[in-house]
């Protein structure tokens, strides 16, 4: 008669989970950006700024997002990235049926390799440009 009891069950197999992951890494905004009400023909800046816990993870690069759709980092001569990470649009531009610069802007903060976290949405809003009106 063979006893089956006397082999270790599967569950005392030694466990790693009382033990941080080694791949595990705290990446954390330390600047997200705020919601910006701007007037046509000026400038925009919307700043962003991630952290990695460990400087051993590398760079953390930001991207942006505007309406749920990557921006490159060169779009065109009014849009610039800034090595921080801040985006600016120079010369907003807002008509009645244009506003490529009016919407929701969401910078994503990535680890090679590791993953990316989204910042909070920020709503930009474009005000008509400024005139001085002599009555």
């Amino acid at each position: 008669m063979t006893d089956s009891s006397s082999s270790p069950p599967a569950s005392d197999a030694p466990s790693s989970s009382s033990s941080p992951s080694p791949g595990f890494v705290d990446l954390a905004f330390t600047v997200e950006p705020q919601d910006t009400v701007t007037v046509r023909g000026g400038a925009l800046r919307l700043d962003c700024q991630a952290q990695a816990g460990s400087a051993a993870a590398g760079p953390v690069s930001i991207t942006w997002r505007k309406d749920g759709v990557l921006l490159s980092a060169v779009v065109d001569e009014r849009r610039r990235q800034l090595d921080n990470g801040t985006l600016t649009v120079q010369n907003v531009v807002h008509s009645r049926h244009h506003r490529p610069d009016e919407g929701e802007y969401q910078c994503l903060a990535t680890l090679d390799g590791l993953g990316s976290i989204v910042s909070r949405t920020a709503k930009v809003t474009v005000a008509g440009e400024k005139t001085r009106r002599h009555f």
